[in-house]
């Protein structure tokens, strides 16, 4: 039977969750120990909405149990409560398609059952789904639905409840003066019910508006209170959110301890509750902090964690606040490859969230709750306006225009002028930079055809002269009878023998065949391995992407790059361990060398090495960019983009 299936995974959960649930797990089994009825789909249901906070996913499978064992016990009651829960889970990781389909199925139920609480909490929910989505239209109409069943029922917590979210909806359109006038009747009704718990909300909305007008006093002195209240009631889901909005007003004011200090609060307590979702707010808050600061260390731990629990739990939008502020993080530490990864990653999340939604321009929206007290208001506003005022308007305007058109002709005229010298400015220097180009191309020209003249002639020259005098010594050997001449013989042959690899050896390096044939792969393989093949130190080289051959120039420079590099290496690096990257991508190549040695201090070598300028110079040709990751005692990473010609 579907049931029985049902239960056995609900047993094995309750077993997993009972260090979370531990003070409910007698409770639960007992009513284990009962045949399957309507109690047991209200527990199903209470687990799911206790398990929201610490795991989703958790949440929905219990969610998902309560709506099959309702179905099978034909409970409509318990089937609208189950769409109801599941709708909200899906709402908190922003899958607002399967959130609305639930909460219209679950508000179909509640028709049938004439249900009318129950439909106007799910005309709230539908309304923050509206919000969300930006179509503040929408929510407005489904909040007030809701603010006229409170009232039919005379349910004034809930009026409270109802006036504050449209007071929220005000606030995001941009009405912050009708925000506020909405949240003090809300906390009039929440007063005279005694509700204290939704007295501290009201006031923490209050604050979100003051700080929205930028009266940062205001804002502090409404979340005090608040606080105050929550402190009191030891309400600590309130508590920590409204230390988390301190935090962010004393972090706008730039005032870095104080909003940390209400950060730290903040977060002790949700880890304390096992908000998850609160858990990862504050941690990419308090990352963006450290990052202020200068704690790139602190940042990155945060920032990091918040971005793991987000993906955990499936909050998009703390997700994306994540990645943000991890991407700010790196552009600001000069990791710009990792930046640019994570923007790349923060906008086809974003994309992908919000590529379903339609955008559309929100209008004033007069709802039929306030329709007598607008139309009063805007008769009023008629009266007192008169022709005078009209007049005056229209003179104030033509003035403003006058003095609009005189500044903007002035200012167009400054514009064109300063273009123009910034222009000629920018053509003089790109002149001055492309015969200095063209300068240090002729140098390397120069100095590459002086490497094949040299090479050519100890291979022709010297070379020959070497083999001829080989030949000879190889005739006498033949005919030497002496045992001490025969001796002297082979000592011949071995300088002859060193003679010959050295000039070999000095000419491949003056200009290999390898490069000129084969290209800058197999030039590199063979310099690799003429260096180290019976050294001491390892080395490992890695190359990808190069099914075509780069241009002349490239290869050239990358090459006699990599050989001053090789050489700094073998005689100050003191490394055992050498790793050479070449990869083509598909506008740049980026040849990267790494070794385990001493390292340097690149500030200083930079400016009195003569080799590593000689590097940038070679670089700065073919328009490359350089960069030097080194300190004592850490080794070296040097690393060079080119683009492709």
């Amino acid at each position: 039977m579907k049931v029985s299936g049902v239960f056995i995974v609900f047993i094995f959960l309750v077993i997993i969750i009972n260090p979370v649930f531990g003070g409910v797990k007698d409770s639960l089994d007992q009513k284990l120990s009962a045949k399957a009825d309507t109690s047991k789909v209200k527990v199903l249901s209470d687990l799911c909405w206790e398990y929201r906070f610490i795991s989703a996913d958790s949440a929905i499978i219990f969610g998902e149990m309560a709506l099959t064992l309702a179905e099978d016990l034909k409970f409509p009651k318990g089937i609208a409560q189950a769409f109801n829960d599941l709708g909200i889970i899906y709402m908190d990781k922003a899958n607002y398609r399967k959130a609305t389909k639930y909460f219209g199925e679950a508000m179909k139920l509640r028709g049938q059952l004439n249900d009318l609480p129950g439909q106007a909490s799910l005309y709230n929910k539908l309304g923050i789904i509206d919000q969300k989505q930006g179509r503040l239209k929408e929510a407005l109409q489904n909040q007030i639905a809701a603010l006229k069943i409170y009232e039919q029922l005379g349910q004034d917590k809930w009026i409270g409840y109802s006036l504050n979210n449209i007071a929220i909806i005000h606030q995001n359109l941009g009405n912050l003066e009708k925000s506020l006038e909405y949240h003090k009747k809300g906390l009039e009704y929440r007063v005279k019910m005694g509700d204290e718990a939704g007295e501290a909300n009201s006031l923490s909305n209050m604050a979100n508006v003051y700080a929205k007008m930028y009266d940062t006093t205001r804002a502090i002195a409404y979340y005090e209170k608040a606080l105050a209240i929550s402190r009191k009631l030891k309400n600590e889901e309130y508590i920590s959110a409204i230390l988390s909005n301190m935090g962010n007003i004393y972090m706008a004011k730039k005032e870095f301890k104080k909003a940390l200090t209400f950060y730290s609060e903040s977060l002790e307590i949700r880890e304390r509750l096992g908000d998850n979702k609160g858990i990862s707010s504050t941690l990419s808050r308090m990352g963006s902090l450290y990052t202020e600061i200068g704690r790139y260390q602190d940042a990155a731990m945060a920032l990091n964690r918040a971005l793991e629990i987000s993906k955990k739990i499936s909050v998009i939008e703390e997700e994306l606040s994540a990645l943000l502020g991890l991407a700010k993080l790196k552009a600001l530490t000069n990791q710009t490859d990792s930046a640019i990864i994570l923007m790349k990653l923060y906008i086809a999340t974003n994309d992908s969230v919000y590529s379903e939604r339609i955008k559309q321009q929100i209008l004033d929206v007069q709802s039929q709750y306030e329709t007598d007290k607008l139309e009063q208001d805007l008769e009023l506003v008629k009266q007192e306006k008169q022709f005078t005022e009209i007049k005056l308007i229209q003179r104030k305007t033509q003035l403003w225009l006058l003095v609009f058109i005189i500044i903007s002709m002035t200012g167009a005229g400054i514009f064109l002028f300063y273009r123009h010298q910034q222009r000629q400015k920018a053509a003089a220097d790109a002149e001055k930079i492309r015969q200095q180009e063209a300068r240090m191309n002729a140098v390397f020209q120069g100095q590459e055809e002086e490497r094949r003249r040299i090479a050519k002639e100890l291979h022709d020259g010297v070379g020959q002269t070497l083999s001829a005098l080989k030949l000879n010594y190889q005739t006498l050997s033949f005919k030497a009878t002496s045992r001490d001449l025969v001796q002297d013989l082979k000592r011949l042959q071995t300088m002859l023998d060193s003679a010959s690899a050295e000039v070999r050896t000095i000419s491949h390096q003056m200009m290999p065949k390898e490069l000129e044939q084969f290209g800058l792969v197999p030039a590199i393989e063979n310099m690799l391995k003429m260096n180290f093949e019976n050294a001491p130190l390892q080395y490992h080289f890695e190359h990808s992407g190069f099914e075509e051959r780069l241009g002349v120039p490239i290869e050239l420079a990358l090459f006699r790059v990599l050989q001053e590099l090789i050489s700094n290496v073998i005689k100050h690096s003191q490394a055992t361990f050498l790793n050479v990257q070449l990869l083509k991508l598909k506008t740049h190549v980026v040849l990267n060398v790494s070794d385990n040695g001493v390292g340097f201090d690149v500030d200083a070598t930079e400016k009195n090495g003569i080799g590593l300028l000689n590097i940038a110079s070679r670089i700065d040709a073919i328009k490359g960019h350089l960069n030097y990751e080194s300190a004592p005692g850490t080794g070296t990473s040097v690393t060079i983009r080119t683009p492709i010609a």
